[in-house]
């Protein structure tokens, strides 16, 4: 059961102020809480860090599903010269701003007309030698369609229209707003652009705007309004009541908030169990006759004047439940664990475990010998590891061809007789799709210095992070070099996002906290030692993190990036980490700003415990994120494993009872167990 809706989260009382007049529980959740655990669409915490704005940034580009290195002939690059000039058209809404930006998928500084108007731009700023980015007037923009002619010097990316639909579910034609002319803009092509005039594309030609989206939305976890006090166990109801809620905020003369919920009777949405959205206005309102006594709050906040935006500072729910006669109190809880499920606002889609390819890599490499042995789950990855990065040399035949994201095809020989292989992407792919047939999910994420390059140098790599139910976290193993990091303190493995706050200091001269690598011997791909995060020349910078939002590389064959790391990253379907210390480069629209939505969290159970009107009756509520899930395994009171579904029926006894609960996916790896002991006196 994959399901990206929140769940529920008991434990929120340090949050909560409690007024309970006429026997009614309120809570309050404030902003910064709301913003951490709701899943959220382009909007974003205040500098004060008091409120949740829309979020601050825009991006409007045609170029971006087919954005990068064409291994088809032509060249997907137009030369600039006194005579070949470019023209690429914008439709930009509403185009007011702080600032704006241009933003060329070039090796070299232009001249431009945006409008009409004549600019010359001096140092790029975009840090980096592959595209060139300068501020302009926002004022030289309209609503609608906008004008902006290139000429002079340099080489422009094109994105060939014969290769959206590898880049893009939607957007699989290109929307023909480029054009070019060979008389220094006396007359226009539309449909042939490029060396000769042979190809049809999208000029790689983009605006940023610094101004509030025009549209965003917060939903909540889903709460339970017969506990609002996050107890483990609470008196049964017998009606749920009305349920109030109420926004607290401000709107601005041009914004809009639309506050919607939804109610049902079982822990997670969704079925004939829950009601549809109902609408209850800007501010809230109230919901006299809930369809159960789980309720789920969804905020839209929309502004007419992108300069300014509504804002949230709290939300309010206030419920009075009838309760029944409280057998609980004859209950105390003696132990206990519950999972916290964090979930990501990224539409992230996992690669289905049981995919056949997956079961053939698994036995035609003879995967479970190279893993014979392996006592604990990192020690499985690093095996595994260490068997793609000795498979072929790097980088073999990148320079001819790129291969499909399915380690099948890059291990089958090519012409001479050796593997078709690749550089950094295609070896942690392997490794990846390895990891996968153990039923261990992953992800693939590239680094690199981002908009430090031009100050403090790097390269680029391409990576992969795995979930570990062993330490409950992501771990960055590296399949093409064959090590991973540890805290030097505690010997916790890192994620690339841990790895990159340890290096942050390095920019401020300040020093960086111990780490220590652990690396398989490498019989191949020897050149890259580990030079450690610090000094003038680290093994990587680990500054910008692009995230690839699926993992389904087998299943489904787009959207994914043009020959990703073959040059600069311009696919705009990159979910990419942004912060005031370093804010990823302006090529990206997806920026996240969230530490939870790059670092949610996967394979747990989570239970709720909805105690029934008869004395020693529980209805146990479970909630997972995991891949190909295919169960629930309980353990009651120390017997052996037994599948059930979420809102199965607890039967106490007099006594000690115990319960944990834990998901199981379908390649039977079992997940991260929550627990419970009560005690009740009958």
């Amino acid at each position: 059961m994959t399901s990206r809706l929140p769940g529920i989260f008991l434990a929120w009382a340090f949050l909560i102020q409690f007024e309970p007049p006429a026997g009614a529980t309120v809570a309050r959740f404030e902003a910064p809480w709301v913003f951490e655990k709701s899943i959220t669409r382009d909007v974003r915490l205040s500098e004060s860090g008091g409120e949740i704005e829309l979020a601050f940034g825009e991006l409007f580009e045609d170029d971006g599903p087919a954005s990068g290195h064409s291994y088809q002939k032509p060249e997907n690059r137009e030369m600039l010269t006194s005579r070949t000039w470019i023209k690429k058209e914008l439709l930009i809404p509403s185009p007011q701003a702080r600032a704006a930006h241009l933003v060329v998928l070039s090796d070299a500084p232009c001249e431009a007309l945006i409008n009409g108007i004549e600019q010359r731009f001096a140092t790029n700023q975009s840090g980096r030698p592959l595209h060139q980015s300068y501020a302009f007037d926002p004022k030289l923009l309209q609503a609608g369609r906008n004008e902006l002619i290139l000429r002079a010097s340099g080489k422009v990316m094109i994105a060939r229209d014969d290769e959206f639909a590898l880049g893009s579910l939607t957007r699989t034609r290109h929307p023909g707003r480029s054009a070019k002319s060979t008389d220094a803009g006396q007359t226009w092509d539309y449909s042939h652009l490029g060396p000769e005039g042979k190809l049809d594309g999208e000029y790689g030609v983009r605006v940023f705007l610094e101004h509030y989206r025009s549209q965003g939305s917060i939903t909540l976890p889903v709460l339970d309004a017969g506990n609002l006090e996050g107890k483990a166990v609470v008196a049964p109801i017998i009606a749920t009541g009305p349920i109030k809620i109420a926004v607290e905020g401000e709107t601005q003369p041009a914004g809009g908030m639309l506050v919607r919920a939804r109610t049902g009777d079982t822990y997670v949405p969704g079925g004939k169990h829950w009601s549809d959205w109902q609408e209850l206005g800007e501010t809230g309102g109230v919901l006299p006759s809930p369809r159960g006594r789980y309720v789920q709050v969804s905020v839209e906040l929309t502004s007419r004047d992108p300069l300014r935006s509504p804002r949230v500072r709290g939300i309010r729910v206030e419920a009075q439940p009838a309760r029944a006669e409280d057998w609980t109190a004859r209950l105390r809880v003696l132990d206990g664990h519950n999972e916290e499920i964090i979930r990501t606002s990224i539409p992230f889609e996992y690669e289905p475990l049981d995919h056949p390819r997956l079961r053939q890599l698994r036995q035609e490499y003879k995967l479970d010998e190279v893993v014979q042995g392996a006592k604990t789950e990192l020690e499985l990855m690093s095996r595994l590891a260490q068997w793609a990065c000795n498979y072929w040399d790097w980088p073999d035949h990148i320079s001819e061809c790129y291969p499909p994201w399915d380690a099948m095809e890059i291990l089958k020989p090519y012409r001479d007789g050796k593997p078709t292989g690749g550089f950094c992407l295609q070896f942690n792919l392997v490794f990846l799709q390895a990891c996968e047939s153990f039923g261990i999910p992953g992800r693939v994420v590239s680094i690199s210095p981002g908009a430090c390059y031009e100050r403090i140098g790097g390269g680029g790599h391409e990576i992969v992070e795995l979930w570990s139910n062993e330490w409950k976290k992501w771990v960055y193993v590296d399949g093409a070099l064959a090590w991973y990091i540890l805290d030097g303190d505690t010997g916790v493995p890192l994620s690339i996002w841990e790895m990159r706050q340890r290096q942050l200091p390095t920019l401020r001269g300040e020093p960086v906290k111990p780490v220590r690598v652990v690396a398989s011997e490498r019989t191949k791909n020897k050149q890259f030692p580990w030079k450690g995060m610090a000094g003038p020349d680290p093994s990587n910078w680990y500054l910008e993190l692009r995230m690839i939002p699926r993992s389904n590389f087998l299943q489904a064959k787009s959207p994914l990036p043009l020959s990703q790391g073959t040059d600069e990253w311009a696919w705009t379907g990159h979910y990419v980490w942004t912060d005031a210390e370093v804010p990823a480069g302006l090529l990206f629209g997806n920026r996240v700003t969230k530490r939870g939505d790059f670092e949610w969290t996967l394979n747990q159970a989570r239970y709720a415990l909805e105690p029934g009107k008869a004395p020693g009756t529980v209805r146990v509520h479970l909630d997972t994120e995991t891949p190909s899930f295919e169960t629930f395994l309980a353990e009651i009171d120390g017997g052996g494993k037994q599948s059930v579904a979420s809102g199965f029926m607890w039967m106490l006894h007099p006594g000690k009872n115990e319960m944990r609960v834990r998901p199981r996916n379908v390649a039977g790896r079992e997940g991260i167990p929550s627990w419970i002991a009560l005690e009740y006196a009958n």
